[in-house]
């Protein structure tokens, strides 16, 4: 029996929002999130703002202090091992199912790759992102595995973080790129030598980056951020 698809609330779209100002580096570590602030930018009652703040807190993005005080959590360097080993060990396994699946239709990642290759020269990491994953989402669609995607991806925002720390380091989303041509390329293959060793290099390059900046600038990477740093005010970025 097919279950009803739920209904997004304006507590999803708020926390969707805040959760990309917060992996993308807009809102930074420290930044204090006013509520009244929110409800005024939002144009929104404080019941889904709350909402929207749980989930962030209980995905370790933002801390709620006694004084109901809430600001934009550290980087969790430990959230980030953990979301790696996540992703290794759930999307390298459906690497080795895909190339092992005879006659599989790579028509829907194929089409997000093209799209990735005309965009790659232009674009920001900002707004490469969501291809990024969709060409993921899609790999764990073909392997009858969408629900565990959303797994990832509920996990990984503050590996994503890292990523947009290394983001300005040139020529990293053409990289991006070409390793999902690789993987691509394997599937179609059914060589799963290679799409392990591809899909491994191509998720660990944002840890490896993390392990090298913990040895150059320790202090950049608390788990923890001291509350009221920095303000963030309700209004649009400028």
């Amino acid at each position: 029996m097919l279950q009803p698809v739920r209904r997004r609330s304006l507590a999803d779209e708020i926390y969707d929002q805040l959760r990309r100002m917060i992996v993308t580096l807009e809102l930074k570590p420290g930044e204090t999130l006013v509520e009244k602030e929110l409800c005024d930018r939002f144009a929104v009652s404080r019941t889904p703002v709350r909402e929207a703040i749980l989930r962030l807190a209980d995905h370790g993005l933002v801390e709620i202090a006694p004084q109901h005080a809430t600001f934009v959590s550290g980087i969790d360097v430990r959230a980030v091992r953990q979301a790696h080993f996540l992703r290794s060990n759930l999307e390298i396994p459906l690497i080795r199912q895909l190339c092992a699946t005879p006659g599989l239709d790579l028509s829907r990642p194929r089409a997000i790759l093209v799209e990735q290759q005309v965009m790659m020269a232009d674009t920001e990491f900002a707004s490469f992102m969501p291809l990024d994953d969709l060409f993921h989402q899609s790999l764990f669609e073909l392997g009858g595995l969408r629900e565990i995607w959303s797994v990832i991806h509920s996990r990984k925002a503050q590996l994503d973080r890292i990523r947009f720390l290394q983001a300005p380091q040139g020529g990293k989303v053409p990289m991006l790129v070409q390793d999902h041509k690789a993987i691509l390329d394997a599937i179609a293959a059914q060589d799963a030598a290679a799409g392990e060793a591809m899909l491994r290099r191509h998720v660990a390059g944002a840890v490896i980056f993390m392990e090298q900046q913990l040895l150059l600038e320790p202090d950049a990477f608390q788990p923890r951020t001291t509350p009221g740093e920095a303000v963030f005010r309700a209004h649009e970025p400028g």
